[in-house]
This record gives C-alpha cells, sequence and structure tokens, in this order.
C-alpha cells in the first residue's frame, strides 16, 4: 500500500462515512467508493460494513487500519527527520494542558502537527485550569487549553471553544437511586439541592469540576459534607467507585463507572472548554495551526460541543485548508 491508500482508509475509518471521508480528503465521492471496492476485490475482503448509518471496519478492515497507521507514522517520523537534517528548529511552541485528559488530547495532535510544521517543536506543560491564565500572562507558555473562565489577567484572551455536561453520581444505595438512571441516555433531572445531607467525594480546589461544584454549592445556598477530598483524580474516582459518596463526573464517565448512578443537574450544568494565549500575540500559520488541531481533536468526542463563533472557524479552517493541500 502507499501512503495516500492509507489516507484513504483512516479517513473512512475516522469519518464513518463515505461522504464524509472524501470531502475530508478532497476528492469525489465516486472516486473513494470505487477506490474502496478495488481495494476490497483485490484483498478478497470485505474492509468495512455499514450499520447504523456509519461505516465500521470488519476484522480484516482493522488489520488493515493499523498497517495503514504504522506506515502513515513511519512516513511522518521520516520527512520530520529529514526536515530537520542541517537546520535548527524554527521555534518551539509551548502548550498548557490539564493533566490526564489534556495529555491525552495533547498526544493525538502531536504527531499531526509535526507532519505540517517539522521544524516546529512542541513542549507539553501539565497545568490545572486555575493555574492557566497566569502561565499565559507570565509568558511561560503559549497556549493553554481547560475549562473554567477566571478572567484574572486583562491581556488574556479567554476563547469559549467547546462545552461538556457535568452529572451528579450517586451510590446505587443512596435513597434516591431508585430514581436515577444508569447510564447516559436514561438520567433523569434532579437539583442539587436534594442532596443537600448527602456526602460528597470531590477533587481538591485546583481542579475544573471542583470550580464548578462550589459554585453550585453557592448557588444552592448550603455546605456539602465532604466524606473525601484529595488532589489525586484517581483517588477521587476510586472512592466514587466505592460509594463513599456522591460526586460531580463529565457525562462520559457514566459509561465507564457502571458502579453508580446518574442525574442530570437542574438546571443542567456544563464545564466550559477555553484556549488561552496572549493579547495581541500576532498568530502564525503554526499558531492557527495548532489551535486548529486542538479544537479539531476536542470535535471528535461525542461529549463534547464546539462553541460556534469567527475565530473557532478560522483555527478549523487552518487545518482544512492544510489538509487540502497536501
Amino acid at each position: 500500500m502507499n501512503a495516500r491508500y492509507c489516507e484513504y482508509f483512516c479517513a473512512i475509518e475516522e469519518s464513518g462515512s463515505i461522504s464524509q471521508a472524501a470531502k475530508k480528503l478532497g476528492i469525489s465521492q465516486a472516486a473513494l467508493s470505487k477506490f474502496l471496492s478495488e481495494q476490497e476485490s483485490r484483498m478478497r475482503a470485505v474492509l468495512f460494513v455499514r450499520r447504523s448509518r456509519r461505516m465500521y471496519p470488519t476484522p480484516a478492515g482493522r488489520a488493515v487500519l493499523d498497517a495503514s497507521r504504522r506506515i502513515l507514522e513511519t512516513r511522518r517520523i521520516t520527512l520530520r527527520a529529514i526536515a530537520r537534517l542541517g537546520a535548527p528548529p524554527a521555534g518551539t511552541l509551548r502548550v498548557a494542558c490539564t493533566p490526564y485528559r489534556g495529555t491525552e488530547l495533547f498526544s493525538r495532535v502531536y504527531t499531526r502537527f509535526a507532519a505540517e510544521f517539522p521544524r516546529v517543536d512542541l513542549c507539553l506543560e501539565d497545568t490545572y485550569s486555575a493555574t492557566q491564565e497566569e502561565k499565559v500572562h507570565d509568558g511561560t507558555v503559549d497556549f493553554a487549553l481547560g475549562a473554567n473562565c477566571h478572567a484574572a489577567f486583562d491581556d488574556v484572551c479567554n476563547l469559549a471553544v467547546s462545552r461538556e455536561e457535568i452529572v451528579l453520581a450517586v451510590p446505587p444505595f443512596h435513597p434516591l437511586a431508585s430514581y436515577a438512571g444508569r447510564d447516559a441516555d436514561s438520567m433523569v433531572s434532579m437539583p442539587i439541592r436534594a442532596f443537600w445531607d448527602t456526602p460528597f467525594v470531590l477533587p481538591s480546589r485546583r481542579n475544573n469540576i471542583r470550580l464548578v461544584a462550589d459554585r453550585l454549592f453557592r448557588e444552592e445556598g448550603f455546605s456539602p459534607i465532604i466524606a473525601f477530598e484529595s488532589d489525586s483524580s484517581i483517588a477521587v474516582e476510586y472512592m466514587l467507585r466505592r460509594g463513599a459518596g456522591a460526586g460531580f463526573v463529565s457525562r462520559r464517565y457514566a459509561a465507564e463507572m457502571t458502579e453508580m448512578t446518574y442525574f442530570r443537574l437542574d438546571p443542567p450544568c456544563y464545564e466550559v472548554t477555553y484556549l488561552r494565549w496572549r493579547a495581541g500575540r500576532a498568530l502564525s500559520d503554526a499558531d492557527r495551526f495548532l489551535c486548529g488541531l486542538l479544537l479539531d481533536e476536542r470535535s471528535r468526542s461525542q461529549e463534547h460541543s464546539l462553541i460556534q463563533g469567527a475565530q473557532v472557524q478560522e483555527f478549523l479552517r487552518a487545518v482544512s485548508e492544510r489538509g487540502r493541500g497536501a
């Protein structure tokens, strides 16, 4: 397989449809459909099947996708090494992301960025959202991606880019658990005031979820009973799973933490993610492409919805235009 064919296979899997993959690749739907038919005939195997209006790889398709990704990654590494031979780095972009989820996002962005800007180094710094604005203000980092806007510095741009719903997880033996849903699709709404006498498991005040929780408690006018509190997200998750109390989690965790029952908050509560940079910064092509990649990867999560706006669209265009020119 040549690299272009590998890109075709990966685009079909990522997009879930021939039409969307063709649009992403900048070719006609008919051409991509013909390509897939020819490859399946040549390999004597069905590579994708359609279920619920989405295309999924078969076992043979997964084998082809694994090989395709290895080929594309090898190409990226090779091109990056060649581009840097005899040439010093063109600069470094320092990005602050929250631990765990931010780091996971950055890892997906890194290889895509390096393929387009091989001479620009990317440096990641794990930073809780509560201190991100300060790091952008003092020049420690160039960009930051995290939740909750503190607006502590006039010289820091805080662009709201996406939001994710926060839900309340309660142990299955809680008196109200019989009214709760067991997953994200069956949750009912409940005001947080109904849990005024419930012990809570909470992260530290540096954590995004805790900032949201404290605001909710203030608005409802009561102080929670805190059964457990920790800087460690892993420890908080463990204690929730053990039934030590109720806690706030992102909606996507409702599918993973099956030991709990879940309520939507009434009114609904959302964690907003902000992209941050220094006001007055003249954004380079590399800057816009990096920001666009962060937003593009974030949009791939079903739980996150992008907050549309002119600046968000500009960043996403920086990615799509380079994709068409590749």
